[in-house]
């Protein structure tokens, strides 16, 4: 449960530094900590994994395959 999630956390706190993961946090109304606790389905992962891009300007998902 919110496994993927806190790893997109991760992925935007590194390509966007402490900002974007701060806007990532406004803009979803979860922070880091409770991530992991979030009940995941594809139409929260998509819409994350957009936003991290949108913030970052980098795609989650190499980083994602990466760590599996």
């Amino acid at each position: 449960m919110g496994e993927e999630l806190r790893r997109i956390y991760e992925f935007v706190e590194k390509k966007g530094g402490l900002k974007a993961r701060i806007q990532l946090v406004e803009r979803t109304g979860i922070a880091k900590e409770k991530a992991a606790l979030v009940e995941e389905d594809e139409e929260i992962i998509k819409g994350y994994k957009a936003l991290a891009s949108e913030l970052t300007g980098h795609s989650v998902d190499d980083y994602l395959r990466s760590l599996k």
